[in-house]
């Protein structure tokens, strides 16, 4: 749990340095957020498409 304000200034030095990033938002979620369905199917995805190579299936 950071704050929007610091999560935006990683942000920005991130595109100041040219670098990509993924930002996932859960808005109301506590900490755990990331083990909900939606957080581990990401996950996974992510997993799927940087690490295999391939785009994972449509829901």
């Amino acid at each position: 749990n950071v704050d929007p304000a610091s999560t935006m200034q990683v942000t920005d030095a991130l595109i100041k340095a040219n670098k990509d990033y993924e930002l996932i938002i859960f808005p109301g979620a506590n900490h755990g957020a990331g083990e909900s369905p939606y957080g581990k199917r990401r996950r996974m995805d992510f997993f799927v498409k940087n690490l295999l190579g391939v785009e994972p299936r449509v829901k």
